[in-house]
């Protein structure tokens, strides 16, 4: 026969019936605590077990609020990439401290943008940006991501505008049906391929497309990861400002790209020694080149 249970819970009993069987439960008594207010006494006859399973519960709870808060990276937040950005996800994942050179275990502070393979995008927007870490090489990269050997940013008009600048720009491995550059910059070298064969591209449809925008970030550096073919109808930089490394652009498929005449770039070795360089396979049908060589120090 099992043992009569009883509970006191301020004078009050609450008796658990007999259960018939062969097995029985000894009898526990649970410790407890008291403490008094003023002259009278309040006595709290609490199992302890169930204190203590409060406790536990109630700090479990509140560490695991706060390692999500902390865990949050809702785009675009820095230090952190956003792997399905384009289908319509703005989570991202935290970035490990840098690894080699000069920034051994410093925290990330970069905004990586991996674009999954067919993603859709209507815009993709960085605005009124700062970037720039010393030890850094770029602050502005357009790559292909591991695994992915035949993938392009495919847009309709790519802009660079709006007073951007930084110490260097090198554009390769991309195609332009338009491609007009002009701005202010410490030296310059186009050595882009004219090419008939290159077609426009049109980007219109926004059915299932997302939009995305960075207005006013202060950040390392921007990385946009292709894991395969990804469609923009428009990409815009607009007064994004790099204090340290230039812009690396690659694999990119644009029916127009513009960088207007407010851009400037220029790390101060004077303009014999090209800072912005177009590089020989840019290809593009038709193109303006309105680059001027302005002794130029972008800090």
């Amino acid at each position: 026969m099992f043992n009569k249970l009883k509970l006191i819970i301020k004078s009050r009993k609450v008796r658990v019936p007999s259960v018939p069987g062969s097995v029985g439960i000894p009898k526990v008594k649970t410790p407890g605590f008291r403490f008094s207010l003023g002259q009278g006494k309040v006595k709290f006859v609490i199992g302890g077990s169930v204190m203590l399973s409060g406790l536990v519960v109630a700090v479990g709870l509140y560490f695991a609020v706060i390692d999500i808060a902390h865990a949050t990276y809702e785009y675009p937040k820095a230090g952190a990439v956003y792997p399905d950005l384009g289908i319509n996800e703005t989570l991202g994942q935290p970035l490990a401290p840098y690894v080699g050179g000069t920034l051994d275990g410093v925290e990330s502070q970069t905004l990586e943008i991996s674009l999954a393979s067919g993603a859709r995008i209507t815009e993709l927007t960085f605005d009124d940006m700062e970037l720039g870490r010393t030890g850094l090489t770029d602050c502005v990269v357009v790559q292909r991501g591991a695994g992915n050997s035949t993938g392009y940013l495919w847009a309709d008009t790519f802009y660079i505008k709006g007073s951007t600048s930084a110490p260097s720009f090198d554009m390769a491995n991309s195609f332009a049906h338009t491609l007009a550059v002009a701005g202010q910059t410490d030296g310059h070298t186009n050595s882009s391929t004219l090419d008939n064969t290159v077609t426009d591209v049109t980007i219109q449809s926004e059915r299932g497309a997302g939009s995305f925008e960075s207005d006013g970030g202060v950040v390392d550096r921007v990385l946009i990861t292709l894991l395969g073919d990804a469609y923009v109808k428009t990409v815009s930089f607009n007064d994004v400002d790099c204090s340290v490394g230039g812009w690396n652009l690659d694999y990119i498929k644009a029916g127009l790209f513009q960088q207007d005449a407010t851009t400037k770039w220029g790390d101060g070795d004077g303009i014999n020694a090209a800072d912005h360089v177009i590089q020989s396979t840019v290809k593009y049908r038709t193109s303006t080149d309105i680059l001027v060589d302005v002794p130029i120090s972008v800090k």
